[in-house]
C-alpha cells in the first residue's frame, strides 16, 4: 500500500508458484453405468486458508476500500482494454473477432458498445468472451487458474465477485469463475463439491438470465453426481434436457448441450437402479440427437458432437440390461453393436465397456481383461469410460487371483484416484483401495 496525494492506491502483490503438493482424492461418487454403491466416510475437509501473499494483498483491498472514491476504485481495472466477443455469423459460419464494451450478456442477446453505437447479438451466436476491463483481483485469480492453484484462485475469484464498482457481467463471470474452481479442486478434495453446488446457487439466484445458466446448470448436475447424490443430479440432468428437448427449444439453452444432459441423466438414473427411466431417455434421446445432427452442416463440429452423442444413446439399453443382471441379453448386444461404424467412436466405445463389463459378469475374466484394456488405452472420446475401465482391469485382476494381482489392482486404482478424481469412478476407486 502505498501513501501520497489524493486517494491511496492498492499495489497487488506478485503471484507465487504452487507450494504445496496435490491432494490425492480420497471419494467420488457412483459409477457412470453401474448401479449405486454405497459411499464410505469421507475425510474431514481442509478449510480454506489462503496462503500470506493472498491474505496480504485481501487485507490491503479491505483497509483501501473505505478510503477509496468508486471512480478510484474502478481505476484499477484495465477500462483501456476492450472485451472480446467471439461470434459466428448463422448465414456463412465463420467466426470473427468483436472488440467492444459488453453491456448485457443474458439468455437472450450480448449487447456490445462498438466506438459509441450499440450492437446486439443473438446469444446462440456467441461462442466466447475474454473480458478485457477487470479488478486486479480477477486478473490474479486467473494467474492461479492457469497453474491449477484452485484454492488461491477461489479466495480471488470471490473477492473480484464482490468488487462493486466492477461491471455487473465481470462480476457475474468471477462468481461463475468461483464456481468453476471449486469443481477442478473436488478432484483432489471431494467434500469441495458441496461449496460448489452453493456457489452454483447463488449465481443462479443472483444472475438467473445470464448466458451461463445453462452451462451453470450443468456444473450443479455434475457437481451433485461426483458428490454421490445421484438423485439429486438425475433431477438437474433432466430439468435441464427437458429445456432443449422441447420444439423449439428454450432461448439460450443449446440443444446439444441438454441431449447431453439427457445422456447423463439417464446414467444417473441407472446408478438408482431406475432402469425404466433409463431405457425411455435413452430411447428418445437416440432420435432427438438424430434429429439435430440431420439439421446440422455436414462436417460441422456440431453434427459430429451430435452424432456421438447419438451413438451413445443408441446403446443405452444393453447398459440397462447390464444393470438388470441380464449378462447373457447384454453380451449378444454389445457383441453385435461394439464393430458398428455408424455409432461412431463414442457409441463403439461405450459398446466395447460394456461388453468388457458383460463378459465380467458371465465370469470370462480373460475376455474382459482384454476389452478393460482396449477402452483404457485407446478411448479418446470419455474420461469417465477411461476410469470406468481401470476399475474394471482392477476388479477383474482381483477376481483372476494371480500373484500380481493385488498389485496391479492398486496401480489401476491409484490411477483413478491421482488422474481421474474428477469422474464418477473415483469413489469406486477410493473403496476397492481401502480393501487392499
Amino acid at each position: 500500500m502505498t501513501f501520497g496525494s489524493g486517494a491511496p492506491k492498492v499495489r497487488y502483490l506478485p503471484t507465487y508458484a504452487p507450494q504445496r503438493p496435490p491432494v490425492v482424492p480420497a471419494s467420488g461418487t457412483a459409477m457412470m453405468f453401474a448401479p449405486s454403491v454405497s459411499t464410505p466416510k469421507m475425510p474431514r475437509s481442509t478449510p480454506l486458508r489462503p496462503r500470506p501473499e493472498i491474505l496480504a494483498c485481501l487485507l490491503c483491498w479491505v483497509l483501501c476500500g473505505g478510503f477509496l472514491t468508486p471512480e478510484a476504485a474502478f481505476a484499477q481495472e484495465v477500462s483501456s482494454r476492450p472485451d472480446q466477443v467471439f461470434r459466428v455469423n448463422p448465414r456463412t459460419g465463420k467466426v470473427a473477432k468483436i472488440s467492444g464494451t459488453i453491456l448485457e450478456n443474458n439468455l437472450e442477446q450480448v449487447r456490445v458498445e462498438l466506438e459509441g453505437k450499440e450492437q446486439s447479438y443473438a446469444s446462440s451466436e456467441v461462442l466466447r468472451i475474454i473480458w478485457g476491463g477487470v479488478p486486479a483481483p480477477y486478473r490474479e485469480a486467473m494467474v492461479y487458474l492457469g497453474r491449477k492453484d484452485h484454492e488461491n484462485a477461489l479466495a480471488l475469484f470471490r473477492v473480484a465477485a464482490g468488487f462493486d464498482a466492477a461491471r455487473p457481467v465481470v462480476r457475474a463471470d468471477a462468481r461463475l469463475k468461483a464456481a468453476e474452481s471449486l469443481l477442478a479442486w473436488g478432484a483432489a478434495d471431494p467434500l469441495r463439491y458441496a461449496e460448489c453446488i452453493t456457489e452454483i446457487d447463488r449465481f443462479l439466484a443472483d444472475y438467473p438470465q445470464s448466458r451461463d445458466v445453462p452451462r451453470v446448470r450443468w456444473m450443479k448436475g455434475r457437481a451433485q453426481w461426483l458428490s454421490g447424490d445421484t438423485s439429486s443430479a438425475t433431477a438437474t440432468f433432466r430439468a435441464l434436457y427437458e429445456q432443449g428437448a422441447s420444439e423449439p427449444a428454450t432461448t439460450g439453452y443449446d440443444r446439444a448441450l441438454c441431449l447431453e444432459a439427457g445422456l447423463a441423466a439417464a446414467r444417473t438414473s441407472m446408478a438408482e437402479n431406475d432402469t425404466r427411466t433409463a431405457r425411455e431417455l435413452f430411447a428418445a434421446l437416440e432420435i432427438a440427437f438424430g434429429q439435430a445432427a440431420s439439421a446440422a452442416e455436414d462436417g460441422s463440429d456440431a453434427r459430429a458432437r451430435l452424432l456421438a452423442g447419438q451413438g451413445e444413446a443408441a446403446v443405452g439399453e444393453g447398459w440397462c440390461l447390464l444393470a438388470g443382471g441380464q449378462a447373457d441379453q447384454a453380451l449378444r448386444f454389445f457383441e453385435a453393436r461394439v464393430a458398428r461404424p455408424e455409432l461412431g467412436f463414442a457409441g463403439r466405445y461405450s459398446a466395447r465397456l460394456g461388453l468388457a463389463e458383460a463378459y465380467l459378469m458371465g465370469a470370462e475374466l480373460r475376455l474382459a481383461m482384454i476389452e478393460f484394456a482396449k477402452v483404457s488405452a485407446l478411448d479418446p472420446t470419455s474420461r469417465d469410460r477411461n476410469a470406468r475401465a481401470l476399475i474394471g482391469l482392477a476388479d477383474t485382476k482381483l477376481k483372476l487371483g494371480d500373484s500380481d494381482a493385488k498389485a496391479k489392482a492398486r496401480l489401476w486404482l491409484e490411477k483413478v484416484t491421482e488422474q481421474f478424481g474428477d469422474t464418477p469412478s473415483a469413489i469406486r476407486a477410493a473403496e476397492m483401495l481401502a480393501g487392499l
